[in-house]
C-alpha cells in the first residue's frame, strides 16, 4: 500500500521537476537548483523505485550505525547527496574539422552541491518516503543481518 503511493508521488515530483543544464544553474535560487536536479533525474531515466531505495538504505544504515547521527537533517542530506550524484553533470564533445585535421573539446560541467540545495531536495524525498520507510524498517534489518550479519560495530546477542 505505502510503496505504490511513494512510487507514485516521487514519479509525480520527476515529471513535475523542470529540466536546465547545469551550466545555467548560476543565480538561480536553492528551491529552483533543487527541482531543477529532480529534472535531472528524470531526464536520465532514474526510477522512481530508485529514489525509494536509496531513502530506505540509508535510513536503515542510520538507524543500524553503532554510533548514530539521530538527526534527522544528517540522514536528509545523505539522502540527497546520493541523488544529486545520480543527477549530477553535463557533458559535451565538440567536434572540427578544419581541412584533414580533427579538433575535440569537451566541456564537463557540475553543478554545486550546496548545503541548502541538499536539504530541500532531502526534504522532499523525505516527505514523499518516511511512511513507506518507517513502515518497512524492520524488516530491511531483519533481511540485512539474516543475509550479511549484523554490524561489526555492535555487541553480540
Amino acid at each position: 500500500m505505502f510503496i505504490k503511493d511513494t512510487v507514485m508521488h516521487l514519479a509525480l515530483l520527476l515529471e513535475q521537476s523542470p529540466f536546465e543544464i547545469a551550466t545555467r544553474l548560476r543565480g538561480m535560487s536553492a528551491k529552483a537548483r533543487a527541482s531543477i536536479a529532480f529534472g535531472r533525474l528524470r531526464k536520465k531515466a532514474v526510477k522512481p523505485e530508485r529514489l525509494l531505495a536509496i531513502h530506505i538504505a540509508i535510513t536503515a544504515l542510520v538507524e543500524e550505525d553503532p554510533r548514530p547521527h539521530r538527526v534527522k537533517e544528517f540522514r536528509i542530506v545523505q539522502v540527497a547527496k546520493a541523488l544529486h550524484r545520480l543527477a549530477s553533470g553535463h557533458h559535451v564533445v565538440h567536434e572540427l574539422y578544419i581541412g584533414d585535421r580533427r579538433h575535440r573539446s569537451e566541456l564537463h560541467k557540475f553543478p554545486r552541491s550546496s548545503g541548502r540545495v541538499l536539504r530541500i531536495m532531502g526534504q522532499r524525498v523525505e516527505d514523499i518516503c518516511e511512511w513507506a520507510t518507517a513502515e518497512h524498517m524492520a524488516a530491511v534489518l531483519a533481511l540485512k543481518v539474516k543475509r550479511y550479519g549484523r554490524h561489526p560495530g555492535l555487541p553480540p546477542c
